[in-house]
């Protein structure tokens, strides 16, 4: 999946305790990969409706946005 406005594949969520944390990650085969740095704390659980970021603009909205790539 991309960006619908720049193709980048790489996004972020923010830790719905703390704003400040976010939580890298791409989507291979519809599946969410986070980082391999997010693996050793838990990361948040990321659904269809899910606030998403994109990591190279200023894009973000739910997930189901994302179009496949």
């Amino acid at each position: 999946m991309e960006c619908p406005i720049c193709g980048c594949q790489e996004f972020f969520v923010k830790d719905p305790e703390d704003e400040f944390e976010t939580y890298e990650f791409s989507v291979v085969s519809g599946a969410v990969r986070f980082r391999t740095e997010a693996e050793d704390a838990p990361a948040p659980e990321v659904t269809d409706a899910t606030e998403t970021f994109c990591n190279k603009c200023a894009w973000h909205g739910k997930l189901q946005e994302l179009k496949k790539g």
